[in-house]
């Protein structure tokens, strides 16, 4: 792992071409921690009653093995040219950890459509209150705007602390693995990535009609 080292641009460093590329992917490798907040469970639970056809997975893991050219497109906020979403996202540490996710082995970028999300962590607690607000299809959230947007902001809090500028989040729509529905505009996938610490995180919420 390389402490730090995602947060830091090398402006010395040029732009790696596409062979170094493929040579990083090879080698970069993630491994399940551990990400344990009472907030967290709180809103996983209330996620899961809403979404009661779906449901909503959740699991953190840390890149191994990254080198420099993870570094260089993790430090310039460009993870998607690296082809980092379809990396991670088909990668055996995934489906390990989260079975019921059916995460194919391979993925391209159009079927994902990945994309950085407007604002980025700062707005990712107003993005999940909204969520939480609207429920699922058959269940709805009991509390008032104010009430979930204070558990998103809690949920948030457990992952990001108040680093929003160490943070990159990356969203889709899209039903990129079995555990989605493909008819109905119900799926989510969030990727939030901790520059910091090289540690991904990632939450993916699903409902069927």
């Amino acid at each position: 792992m390389v402490t730090d080292r995602w947060l830091e641009i090398d402006w010395k460093a040029n732009l790696p071409d596409k062979h170094a590329i493929a040579r990083s992917r090879e080698r970069l490798r993630f491994e399940q921690v551990s990400l344990e907040h009472p907030a967290i469970d709180a809103m996983l639970a209330e996620l899961r009653r809403l979404f009661a056809n779906g449901g909503a997975l959740f699991a953190s893991f840390r890149a191994v093995d990254d080198d420099e050219v993870a570094q260089w497109f993790a430090s310039h906020n460009r993870l998607e040219e690296y082809g980092f979403f379809e990396h991670f996202l088909t990668s055996e540490a995934v489906r390990t950890a989260l079975p019921e996710l059916g995460a194919p082995h391979r993925l391209d970028k159009k079927s994902l459509g990945c994309e950085w999300l407007p604002g980025n962590s700062f707005a990712l607690d107003g993005i999940l209150a909204a969520l939480l607000y609207a429920g699922g299809c058959y269940e709805k959230f009991h509390g008032s705007p104010v009430e979930a947007k204070r558990m998103a902001g809690d949920f948030v809090h457990a992952i990001i602390e108040d680093r929003y500028d160490e943070f990159l989040i990356h969203h889709t729509e899209r039903a990129w693995a079995g555990f989605f529905d493909r008819y109905i505009p119900a799926n989510n996938t969030f990727v939030i990535v901790d520059k910091r610490n090289a540690q991904i995180t990632l939450l993916c919420l699903a409902d069927e009609d």
